[in-house]
């Protein structure tokens, strides 16, 4: 059984990684490198980003402008999602606009930052803007599903409210609180290169415009692959703290 769990927990990704590689090599022989770059060829430009410092230089900006706005984020979403979770009142005042942000398109987004707050905040505002909706929904779906019997019992020993509300609707809100992170912390990456890309000449999106005008598709390759690495490294150390704070409270 344990031989088995650590074949599907190790060989099977990297079996499914040779074969994902080896298709795209294979497919790459019938187009130009303009087209298709291959898997080589989009390793070297790779190398080459991190060696003459670009990687580095427009990575960080795209970190720093992606936890940012992720951060502001999650503060703003978790509160809002409490009030309008626990409120009445403030679901009827907040809840249309959360609906709003979810529908609105995201170029409409990027078109009205460029107007409203200049050039350079764009891309910290996009992933606000975005990743709000899906923090607000998943919180408000965590506080309807906590358990009535036990807020009945904290209702009849009159616990007070705040100690309610950290030591029943947090454990319990958690888990859904989490999954709306993770959707969030992933949206975050494609839409913070999006807003480089249009509005500013630093980060990965500044990065991946200009290899798009230089017709260097393995430079954008290179780039998406840095985005799918972050995507992934981020996603797995938000999956280790879930995991060590659901722990801690079950």
């Amino acid at each position: 059984m344990k031989n088995s769990s650590l074949k599907t927990k190790y060989v099977a990704p990297i079996l499914g990684l040779v074969f994902f590689l080896a298709v795209w090599q294979f497919i790459s022989g019938f187009y130009n490198p303009v087209i298709v770059p291959s898997p080589i060829e989009t390793w070297r430009s790779f190398l080459t980003l991190a060696v003459s410092g670009l990687l580095w230089e427009h990575g960080r900006q795209t970190i720093v402008r992606g936890f940012a706005g992720f951060g502001l984020a999650v503060l703003a979403g978790t509160s809002l999602g409490f009030l309008i979770g626990l409120n009445r009142t403030a679901a009827s005042l907040f809840q249309p606009l959360v609906v709003v942000l979810q529908v609105t398109p995201l170029i409409s987004w990027l078109l009205l930052a460029m107007i409203w707050i200049g050039f350079t905040k764009v891309p910290l505002f996009i992933v606000f803007v975005t990743t709000l909706p899906l923090i607000i929904t998943n919180t408000i779906q965590g506080i309807k599903n906590v358990d009535l019997q036990l807020l009945q019992m904290a209702d009849v020993f009159r616990v007070d409210k705040i100690r309610i509300i950290r030591e029943v609707y947090f454990p319990q809100v958690s888990p859904y609180l989490f999954a709306g992170l993770a959707a969030a912390l992933g949206t975050t990456w494609k839409a913070v290169a999006m807003a480089e890309l249009l509005s500013v000449n630093q980060g990965v999106g500044a990065g991946m415009a200009v290899a798009r005008t230089n017709l260097e598709t393995a430079t954008l390759f290179a780039w998406t692959f840095f985005l799918i690495i972050l995507g992934l490294l981020t996603d797995r150390l938000l999956s280790y703290l879930a995991r060590q704070k659901l722990n801690q409270w079950m």
